[in-house]
């Protein structure tokens, strides 16, 4: 199966090291007083190897939390076709997720099915969304889009706590590599007044060579039409504003301008990569 046209596949080489893979989902109830990212990965390192989920959830009335769970490499499955992703218990496919996870600080279990999932545009020369930049190998990450909108199905049930999503919107996402960027502004919604509309925007410091430069990645959909801004197609990134709560850009291709501007009141540590290892935190919120 050809990697660069499914990013959703597992990457890794047999003998890569220093490498990281996580699979991001993020499920919004009907309502919006929900949000859930549960994220299921792997990271190899000088240390060894082991897999992770880690969970950030939001309530309105409770506020952020945020939880990592490890587990053991064997633990880690995956198969290309149909795609599924199984850490122990838990299991993550086109089709939705079965969760299942029962620790000290975290018992979350129940099921969330998808529907009308919506994949970007893609073609030879950019079979992704990093463009024909995912056919340059080592790149120190990489980023894939796996569906941009869809409908949610079902319950969960969070430390007691039973989230019905059904009527609700998720999204999902991947990275892979070494390293996450040390430099990077991240956003992604798909809830506007039009309810057809879904935004996904990275800007980042990307090492290339003996240089780096800052790179532009974004995905607009309205209406079921698509609008792409990247550093790849010549797309031009103007930094408005920026602050640890906020941010304002303007992009501009050679027909549309796009401004984005995004703020967060909560947010909570994530662990990120560094040289395949777990030991570093992102602020991350919903």
């Amino acid at each position: 199966m050809n990697k660069h046209k499914h990013p959703e596949i597992y990457h890794k080489h047999i003998n890569k090291n220093n490498y990281f893979e996580g699979w991001y989902y993020k499920q919004v109830s009907a309502d919006s007083k929900h949000t859930i990212s549960i994220i299921p990965g792997v990271s190899y390192d000088s240390q060894g190897a082991h897999s992770f989920i880690q969970c950030l959830y939001y309530n309105k009335q409770n506020g952020i939390e945020a939880h990592n769970v490890d587990y053991a490499i064997q633990d880690f499955k995956t198969i290309n076709s149909p795609f599924e992703v199984t850490i122990k218990d838990n299991h993550f496919s086109y089709d939705g997720i079965n969760i299942d996870i029962n620790n000290k600080d975290l018992v979350i279990k129940g099921n969330i099915g998808f529907s009308d999932i919506t994949p970007i545009q893609t073609n030879l020369v950019n079979p992704n969304i990093m463009g024909f930049f995912s056919y340059i190998p080592y790149m120190e990450c990489n980023h894939g889009i796996i569906s941009m909108n869809h409908r949610l199905s079902g319950s969960i049930e969070i430390n007691g706590n039973n989230v019905d999503f059904t009527g609700g919107k998720g999204y999902i996402e991947k990275d892979w590599g070494r390293s996450f960027p040390s430099n990077y502004i991240w956003v992604q919604s798909n809830h506007f007044n039009n309810p057809s509309v879904s935004l996904f925007c990275s800007i980042a410091r990307i090492p290339f060579g003996l240089f780096s430069f800052t790179g532009v990645i974004c995905n607009f959909i309205h209406n079921e039409s698509e609008y792409r801004f990247a550093t790849y197609n010549g797309s031009k990134l103007t930094i408005i504003e920026v602050s640890n709560q906020s941010f304002s850009i303007r992009l501009k291709n050679s027909i549309h301008t796009l401004l984005v501007k995004g703020s967060t009141e909560l947010s909570k540590d994530l662990l990120a990569p560094k040289l395949g290892s777990m030991n570093t935190t992102i602020k991350e919120g919903l």
